[in-house]
């Protein structure tokens, strides 16, 4: 199938969020092939179920191009937080230059050529056939397992061996087919919450695939057990928040699964082996878990928790910085991928250190930094006709739920991603990207079975 054939892609060469990543020409090209192909499929009735976040993505594309339209320098000057730069100007005697409002345009035209990636997701699973979703939550599934098997090979093998696909990346910790552990515990996260879903609708099938049950099961398991081991301290509350939400998914249908060797209709009363075997996953975790951590001689989401405070972290220190910029930039923003070069104007000299800050670790406040008002009304926009659709399509029973029912997973990705840009970037990741314009538009905007003629 094409769309998953783009998700893998997607996965393999689109795994960090830097710039300078080699691969990345490359997805951007195949991403405008597959969104030229989808879009010569695409019938009238893709074009108005999805037209709304087709519109966001547009009108974000828009803007990042629109700061990269040269100003006059009566016009440039007069913008906040330039001051610096119209002083050295002054000095070098070219005061009379035209700029654009980002300040690092060569950033900002990397993030104009990444919205490629989003879009052609976009177009891609709008043509998608409802019965084909389940195969698209299938697939994000098995590539948050073997990129757990890839993070322990690259543990196992030490640090700087092939098995990392990025050069810069967090060495000696499994980041998988990510070069960040903090993208990859959130996606590992994100895979649980799925996997339960799958995993309800397979308990409620009249004819039980023992066999598919067994592997979501060790699915979800294995990605809750990952978020405690790639060390990453937002990952572990976000895989605690997904296996709780999971966990409450999955045992009402397990309680009232179908039984008999054909799936006789029938429903079984809760008895005490039905019991037993509800409590066995969170009782298993928890051994793996605590086994893993006395074992393990590595840095582990808990252990990190115990040795650093919050208040010694640099984000926590850097943030007086960052709220300064947010008051600057706030009206047309510094130019979207501009924070790291923006922050050394205002980075505090006691933080001055080897190493540079990358991003505010806070994509909500970035997003003002960078992107100023209107992309602020953007993401407001689309947060509130998120909210409208996810009420429009009910929240009655969104725990216990029906077969074929993936709202309560994909809102749970959704938040996830979410809460994670609140510490974090991942929603910068091309591959969590295409993972929230998935959740969102199947959430939304689903296909019906009479949707195409």
């Amino acid at each position: 199938m094409i769309v998953i054939l783009f998700v893998v892609l997607v996965f393999l060469l689109g795994g960090g969020s830097r710039s300078d990543i080699a691969s990345l020409p490359l997805l951007r090209a195949a991403s405008v092939m597959f969104m030229c192909w989808a879009i010569a499929g695409m019938e009238s009735a893709d074009w108005r179920r999805v037209r709304v976040p087709l519109a966001l993505l547009l009108a974000l594309t828009v803007w990042i191009a629109l700061q990269l339209v040269p100003l006059p320098p009566d016009i440039w000057h007069g913008l906040p937080g330039r001051e610096t730069i119209v002083a050295i100007d002054r000095l070098l005697g070219q005061a009379d230059l035209w700029r654009p409002i980002s300040l690092t345009p060569s950033d900002t035209w990397n993030s104009l050529l990444g919205m490629t990636v989003p879009l052609a997701a976009a177009c891609l699973i709008a043509r998608l056939d409802a019965e084909d979703y389940p195969r698209l939550l299938a697939a994000f599934v098995a590539i948050a397992a073997v990129s757990a098997m890839l993070g322990f090979m690259q543990v196992l093998l030490g640090t700087g061996n092939a098995a990392y696909l990025y050069r810069i990346t967090n060495s000696n910790a499994m980041v998988g087919l990510f070069a960040n552990r903090n993208h990859h515990a959130v996606m590992q996260a994100c895979a649980v919450l799925i996997a339960a879903a799958l995993l309800r609708d397979e308990l409620m099938r009249k004819r039980q695939r023992r066999s598919a049950q067994l592997l979501l099961a060790l699915a979800a398991l294995l990605s809750t057990a990952m978020t405690v081991m790639i060390g990453s301290r937002a990952g572990l509350v976000a895989g605690f928040v997904a296996f709780v939400l999971g966990y409450a998914m999955v045992v009402p249908a397990w309680r009232t699964r179908p039984v008999g060797r054909h799936g006789d209709p029938r429903r079984i009363s809760v008895s005490r082996m039905a019991l037993v075997w509800a409590w066995a996953p969170p009782v298993l975790l928890g051994v793996l878990s605590v086994t893993i951590i006395s074992l393990a001689d590595r840095s582990t989401s808990i252990s990190r928790l115990a040795e650093q405070s919050v208040a010694e972290d640099l984000r926590v220190l850097a943030w007086p910085a960052v709220q300064q910029m947010m008051g600057l930039f706030w009206t047309t923003g510094s130019g979207f991928g501009s924070f790291p070069d923006a922050y050394k104007m205002f980075e505090p000299d006691s933080l001055l250190l080897p190493s540079y800050f990358n991003h505010a670790h806070n994509d909500l406040a970035e997003m003002v930094i960078t992107g100023g008002l209107p992309f602020v009304l953007i993401a407001l926009v689309a947060a509130a006709w998120i909210a409208r659709r996810a009420v429009a399509h009910g929240l009655r029973n969104l725990v216990k739920g029906h077969r074929g029912d993936n709202r309560l997973a994909l809102l749970g990705v959704i938040l996830l991603l979410v809460a994670a840009s609140a510490v974090d970037y991942p929603l910068r990741v091309p591959s969590l990207q295409i993972l929230g314009i998935m959740a969102v538009l199947l959430l939304c905007c689903p296909r019906t079975a009479r949707s195409r003629d």
